[in-house]
């Protein structure tokens, strides 16, 4: 006989809870939550990832943050000989330029070789400038400009609205000579390349004078300041303002594109650095820039160099400069 079981009733589900409405004040409220914690995601992501600034990358002259969140390290410093306020660069080879496609006049990045070579810690100040006018053996700035530090009466601001010919003048004064743009490249950037003088750090206004604004929106240098300033702008070898502050005549005819050897003329020369009115990017250690040799301009002036080879002998008038030493592609 089969067994019968009695039968289960099954219980009612219960209704779904009713959804609230699209535009009640509940769904709204949650939109604008999440939008804001997505917002604030991004502005973090922003801060939290540093600008370009090792060179390769550097993109435009806009204005970009001041200030990384988390700054790199700084490089290493080595110690080199000094004497009467210049330091031999020890030479050797190092990736001149960059292969950014935004940067044309940087490329193409090759190895290049330097002989050691003496440069002035500093750029040529005010005072040392108004030394040689007054000797008679430099002509005085003829620019006359309220941006122009030459009549500022202050000797240790670097001197600036020097021509090229000024420059050079100067330097042969002192039994010196302009450094060649290769020379100059590998005081800023060492045998690693780096970005910066001082590594990869994005500047701020605290460590290179260029044009940055605070965070008030206010900018931070409206003219160049004293030689040597910022101890933390200083290349792996101890060279002060390589970046900012004012740009720096070289010895090179300038061309758009980086060759294995300078060019023997050209319309314009080379300047490196970037200056009080230049850019971050614009002052990055392969950034090139270039004027006519009877330009001159506020953000413009200069130091010198000296052969390595060649025992220092004391300042005389008319005092002739070696030409600069070629460099060597590899």
């Amino acid at each position: 006989m089969a067994r019968t079981f009695p039968s289960r009733a099954r219980s009612p589900r219960p209704p779904r809870p009713p959804r609230p409405p699209r535009s009640s004040p509940f769904a709204r409220r949650a939109w604008a939550v999440r939008l804001a914690l997505a917002w604030l995601a991004l502005l973090g992501a922003a801060h939290a990832a540093p600008p370009p600034a090792a060179g390769d990358d550097g993109d435009g002259d806009g204005q970009e943050p001041t200030e990384p969140a988390k700054p790199p390290p700084q490089r290493a410093r080595v110690r080199v000989p000094e004497r009467d306020g210049m330091l031999l660069i020890p030479g050797g080879r190092f990736p001149m330029g960059t292969n950014n496609p935004k940067t044309p006049n940087e490329r193409p990045q090759r190895v290049v070789t330097v002989g050691a070579f003496w440069l002035d810690r500093t750029e040529v100040t005010v005072g040392a400038y108004r030394a040689c006018v007054d000797a008679k053996r430099c002509e005085r700035p003829q620019r006359r400009s309220a941006t122009c530090t030459y009549d500022l009466g202050a000797p240790e601001l670097p001197v600036s609205c020097v021509r090229w010919s000024d420059a050079d003048t100067y330097c042969k004064s002192v039994n010196k000579r302009l450094p060649a743009e290769a020379e100059w490249e590998f005081a800023a950037r060492g045998p690693e390349g780096w970005g910066y003088p001082w590594g990869t750090r994005y500047p701020d206004c605290k460590l290179a004078n260029t044009l940055l604004r605070e965070n008030s929106g206010r900018t931070c240098h409206t003219r160049p300041w004293p030689v040597g300033s910022a101890p933390a702008n200083a290349s792996k070898y101890g060279v002060l303002d390589l970046s900012g502050n004012v740009q720096e005549w070289t010895a090179d005819w300038y061309t758009e594109r980086l060759g294995s050897l300078a060019p023997l003329s050209g319309a314009s020369h080379t300047l490196r650095g970037g200056g009080w009115l230049s850019t971050p990017n614009q002052s990055r250690a392969a950034a090139r820039d270039w004027a006519s040799a009877l330009e001159a301009g506020p953000n413009v002036g200069f130091r010198c160099a000296r052969d390595a080879q060649r025992p220092a002998p004391p300042a005389r008038p008319g005092g002739a400069g070696k030409p600069p030493a070629s460099r060597k592609e590899h």
